[in-house]
Parts: C-alpha cells; sequence; structure tokens
C-alpha cells in the first residue's frame, strides 16, 4: 500500500511540477492548510524527497515548506536519493536545411507538384490523368501514349509495360541501352521477350539474354528481402529512342528527410498508371515510401500497391529526368531494396554481364555551392 501511496504522491507532484506560474503559492497554500493540521496530519510523512538544491526532505510537508520558501522542486525519492524522477529533455529544433538539401528538394517537389497542378488546372480528373497510356494492346502490339496524363511530356520509355513470361505483370526499367532492373521475388526468366514504346508509340522488342542476382548466396538458400533486385541483359541494346533511367550519385548512401518534410515520388502500377506517393527514406539495404497526406493534391494520385504491382518502379524526377530509387517488393505504400546499397555491385553485375555500360548518377552539382562536395547523408 506504501508503494502505491507513493506513486500517486510522485503523480501528484509531477503535475504540479509542469505548472510555474504561482506555483510556489500553491505549495504555501497547501502547506498552510493541510500539514499544519495536527489533528488529520497529510499521509506519506515516511517519504524521503530530494531537492534540487541537494538537501534532503523528510515527509510531504518538509518538502512543501522548502518549495513554498525557496522554490525548490523534488528531483528523486529516497533515503539515498536512489528513485530518480524522469524530467523531459528540453524541446529541441531541428537542424535547418542545407543549401543543397533545399535546392535539392524544391526540385524534387516541383518537377512533380507543377505537373499535378497544371493538370488540375486544365480540369483534368485523377482517374484520366494516372494512365500513361490511353490505349494499350498488347497481342496487336499498339500502343498510344495518354496527352491527359499527368507525367505527358517526361521519357518514360525506359518502363517496360510488357513481357512474354506474364504480361503486363512482372515489369523491368532500364538502367542502360542492354540493362534492366526489377524484382527478384517476381523475375522474369532468360529468353523472354520484353517491349518498350518510344516517345511515338512506336515498339521495340528484346529477350532477356541473362540474369544476374544481387547480393546472391552460393549456397542458394537465402531470403529476397534486403536483396530484391535483379540485374537482367538484354540481346542488343535499345535503339536512341528508347531511354533509360538514371539513380542517385553513389556517394549519398543514406536518404531521410525530417517526417514534415513531403518528397513526392513518381511510382508505376501493373496497370500502367503513374501514381504519386511520398518518399519516406533510403538507408541501408531498405527503401520506403508513405502514404501522401490525405488533404494533398499528391494523394488525389496516390494508390495502394497490391499483388502484380511487384517489379514497378518508383522514380524521384529531378531536372525533368527519371531518377530510379528502387523497384517495389511491399504494397501498400510500397517498399523494397535500396539501389545506392548495392550501387558497386550492380556495376559489377552490368560488366560481368557485358557491354561495358554503367549506372549513370544524376548531376545533383548544380545543387550545392560551388567547390562543396556531394554529402553522404541528407536530412
Amino acid at each position: 500500500m506504501d508503494a502505491i501511496l507513493r506513486v500517486v504522491v510522485f503523480i501528484f507532484i509531477c503535475s504540479v511540477f509542469t505548472v510555474q506560474v504561482e506555483g510556489a503559492n500553491f505549495f504555501c497554500s497547501y502547506y498552510n492548510k493541510t500539514c499544519t493540521n495536527t489533528t488529520h496530519p497529510p499521509p506519506n510523512q515516511n517519504t524521503t524527497y530530494c531537492g534540487n538544491d541537494g538537501k534532503t526532505y523528510h515527509g510531504m510537508c518538509a518538502y512543501f515548506r522548502a518549495s513554498c520558501s525557496r522554490n525548490v522542486t523534488v528531483v528523486a525519492t529516497g533515503v539515498h536519493c536512489e528513485n530518480k524522477i524522469p524530467t523531459r529533455a528540453p524541446p529541441t529544433s531541428p537542424p535547418p536545411l542545407t543549401y543543397f538539401e533545399i535546392n535539392l528538394y524544391h526540385s524534387i517537389t516541383r518537377n512533380i507538384d507543377d505537373r499535378l497542378e497544371l493538370s488540375k488546372a486544365r480540369g483534368i480528373s485523377p482517374a484520366k490523368a494516372k494512365p500513361i497510356f490511353s490505349r494499350q494492346d498488347h497481342v496487336n502490339k499498339t500502343y498510344i501514349r495518354n496527352p491527359d496524363c499527368w507525367a505527358y511530356g517526361l521519357d518514360l520509355t525506359p518502363i517496360s509495360p510488357w513481357n512474354s513470361n506474364h504480361g503486363i505483370r512482372k515489369a523491368g526499367t532500364l538502367v542502360s541501352k542492354r540493362h534492366m532492373l526489377w524484382a527478384r521475388h517476381y523475375g522474369i526468366p532468360v529468353d523472354s521477350t520484353i517491349r518498350f514504346v518510344d516517345l511515338h508509340n512506336n515498339v521495340v522488342e528484346r529477350k532477356v539474354a541473362g540474369i544476374r542476382y544481387v547480393n546472391h548466396s552460393s549456397t542458394g538458400h537465402e531470403t529476397f528481402w534486403g536483396r530484391d533486385i535483379v540485374v537482367g541483359v538484354l540481346d542488343k541494346d535499345v535503339p536512341d529512342s528508347i531511354s533509360f533511367a538514371k539513380v542517385m550519385p553513389k556517394g549519398i548512401d543514406t536518404f531521410r528527410p525530417r517526417r514534415d518534410t513531403r518528397l513526392p515520388v513518381m511510382s508505376t502500377d501493373f496497370e500502367e498508371k503513374a501514381l504519386v506517393t511520398d518518399f519516406s527514406y533510403y538507408m541501408n539495404t531498405g527503401i520506403g515510401l508513405r502514404t501522401p497526406d490525405v488533404h494533398s493534391l499528391e494523394h488525389d494520385y496516390y494508390e495502394s500497391k497490391i499483388v502484380g504491382d511487384s517489379g514497378n518502379p518508383s522514380f524521384f524526377i529531378i531536372k525533368d529526368e527519371l531518377v530510379l530509387l528502387f523497384v517495389f517488393t511491399s504494397g501498400g505504400a510500397g517498399g523494397g531494396t535500396s539501389i545506392n546499397h548495392y550501387y558497386d555491385e550492380i556495376n559489377r553485375l552490368m560488366k560481368e554481364e557485358g557491354g561495358d555500360y554503367q549506372l549513370t548518377p544524376v548531376d545533383l552539382s548544380t545543387f550545392g555551392l560551388p567547390g562543396k562536395t556531394l554529402p553522404h547523408l541528407i536530412g
């Protein structure tokens, strides 16, 4: 019972400490009304209170008398002050954004939001603005790009809309004129046909000539989590009418903006819609997105990722260019394996597969101060 009483007293005292205005008057009033009443003395007079003045006070009344006269507060209880009372750390402000972060965040945000705002101003509903193609006839190889898509005008030719293994599912994305990335757990086998569509709706097809797993174990007993990337090589280069996606610079190995920073990401699903989700982080092997705020413009162009969307790409749009971050492993807002974590290994696998191609980093040097190197950590 004594332990329970102490807890109640501690809570009561701690709640008092949060009131700084006229605090001393409260303690004086309580002392005068309660502690001077010898007929009904206050409970818990056997507790030792340790003040912030370095002294100990036996009983609540002794402490209240000190608090009344000298504004003493309790920092612990117990004969040896062994029961410390937790104190809340003073609030701290997050560090201000760097010059580089301000410019980078502005580019990432405006490259998508400006397009969404323009689409809305044109009176195009999100339902009509999300499809990349207004027509997809996979049997007859007829594709018409949708001029009402909010991303129309961006070069989306690195994104394959169809393959012979699983049709509109099992997506792949070009990162060179001959190499693609897709999800390991939803893979495209060798000899499959991969289809691309150029900006003038002409179809280009290539065969998968080889595949290599990122961070592959020779034992064969391994999970795809944290290594859900396949590097596929095509039988020959795609023509110049088909582009490839760039990636973030190798040196930026951690990207974790503050929670109140909303950076839009463009993703596709198996229906070939241009969807918008907020970036969360990439760090170590992992990368994740988060649902846009329900009151935001981006939320109108958001959809949860579902079965069949695995392997579809997610991009920052920087300087009107696709910058590939990862391909989907998980649903909801979406998450997967960080390309930047495996930057060197992907380059090694690309080289081993042939073609002398490597990942191409987006140029972010113009966002920083002259002569400054890029940071390894953003956020």
